[in-house]
């Protein structure tokens, strides 16, 4: 039992350590394109932690109730209540980590906002590989090209639109 206990922080302590390196690795990456980055650490932990600990006990509880056959509608409601509690804290997110945000609040007009410019590119690069599904080793190589420039790309924009957007 005491090796199952320990497995068991395992998630708890990638989400721990996602909170803590994900702002880190993003200013670096800011400041490898001299893009001005003032992090307020602090905020940017808080504004991960929490909804990505909601959204983990709520599927811990889905797997668990499947396992012991018992209703999993709790997780459920927590896992999408976590999911809406990030895309809210999006600005709060990033423009802690650029400097634009002090203190951890809900900016909802700005998070949907940056939701937004991620969304759009996702799904026209979406509606572009469900053309390219059908050509064999293309799919795959478009696959590859996403993974390595989508997540930059979309950490670039973020920074652009929040250093435009009003106080």
């Amino acid at each position: 039992m005491y090796f199952l206990g320990l497995i068991s922080l395992i998630p708890v302590l990638g989400w721990y350590l996602y909170a803590k390196l994900f702002p880190k690795m993003v200013v670096w990456y800011y400041n490898k394109l001299d893009i001005r980055a003032d992090p307020k650490y602090d905020v940017a932990f808080k504004s991960i932690i929490i909804p990505l600990s909601i959204t983990m006990i709520g599927l811990i509880i889905m797997i668990v109730g499947t396992i012991l056959y018992f209703p999993i509608i709790i997780g459920l409601i927590l896992a999408i209540i976590g999911l809406i509690l990030y895309l809210l804290l999006l600005y709060t997110l990033f423009g802690s980590i650029i400097g634009k945000v002090d203190k951890f609040k809900i900016y909802a007009k700005k998070s949907i906002y940056l939701f937004l410019i991620g969304l759009i590119p996702g799904f026209i690069v979406f509606i572009f590989s469900i053309i390219i599904f059908f050509i064999p080793y293309i799919n795959l190589l478009l696959l590859i090209i996403l993974s390595i420039f989508y997540e930059p790309y979309l950490l670039v924009f973020y920074a652009i639109a929040i250093e435009n957007m009003k106080s």
